[in-house]
């Protein structure tokens, strides 16, 4: 009688023993997501990915007269300062480093530079200034040419809020010659001129409803289309613009 009893509690203690419990591998999460979509006769989309495990994917689209083109890249990337340091540097032309600036990842290449718009961040990086607010304005990073004494410069909030309030004052004064200031987009690059003074050039561009995002991924080029294309720069110093000049027009000194 011991011996079945004995028998029948081992089983009943073999029985109740649950299997080990497999784990579950952590899921990755994505830490920055970042997209480019521009284009009207050729339309571009592209759409950084970058996770919790420090790997990304890369996805691009271009559409030109019913050929549609897709790459897909993968790799490591890793954050060092404010710049993101990729395996790969195949993926847009721009090379494998891109900075973070005013919501924008800005791929700096040896020939040109590639911008996509950052939509989620769940990193340490931050911007000195939010644009998503101002959806009419773009801001740049100078690209000093050769023999060029000018030198890049980042802008603050205030500074940024006084760049507004002096591009106010140019429509304010101009406004026999330019538009209503709705129908421009406004692109901003700030620098330091060779006496150290803080400068911003502006180009205004009337909106383009077939592609209205382009202007927020590279300057345009002035073009000779009438108060469409409006240029100036703003003086810190002087607190008020020179240069200005309407495309199709000779340069139109300010008002005094």
């Amino acid at each position: 009688m011991r011996i079945h009893v004995f028998f029948g509690v081992l089983l009943l203690c073999f029985g109740c023993k649950e299997p080990p419990k497999e784990v579950a591998a952590p899921q990755k999460e994505i830490l920055l997501l970042a997209r480019h979509e521009s284009g009207n006769i050729v339309e571009y989309r592209h759409e950084l990915k970058w996770y919790t495990d420090s790997t990304f994917e890369y996805n691009s689209k271009a559409k030109d007269h019913g050929h549609t083109k897709y790459e897909k890249f993968e790799g490591k990337a890793y954050l060092q300062s404010d710049t993101l340091h990729f395996s790969r540097k195949d993926m847009n032309g721009s090379g494998g480093k891109a900075v973070f600036k005013n919501g924008m990842l800005e791929f700096v290449g040896e020939t040109q530079n590639f911008r996509l718009d950052v939509l989620q961040n769940k990193t340490a990086l931050r911007s000195l200034i939010d644009l998503h607010p101002f959806p009419d304005y773009a801001v740049f990073t100078y690209s000093p040419k050769k023999k060029d004494r000018n030198t890049p410069y980042d802008l603050s909030e205030e500074e940024f809020e006084r760049v507004r309030e002096l591009i106010a004052c140019v429509f304010d004064e101009q406004k026999d010659v330019v538009k209503p200031s709705n129908d421009y987009v406004k692109q901003c690059i700030p620098y330091r001129n060779r006496k150290g003074d803080l400068e911003v050039r502006v180009y205004l561009h009337c909106k383009n409803a077939l592609d209205p995002s382009a202007f927020r991924y590279q300057p345009l080029i002035l073009r000779d289309v009438g108060n469409c294309s409006v240029t100036f720069v703003l003086s810190f110093k002087a607190n008020y613009y020179v240069d200005f000049k309407v495309a199709d027009t000779p340069e139109i000194p300010a008002e005094k």
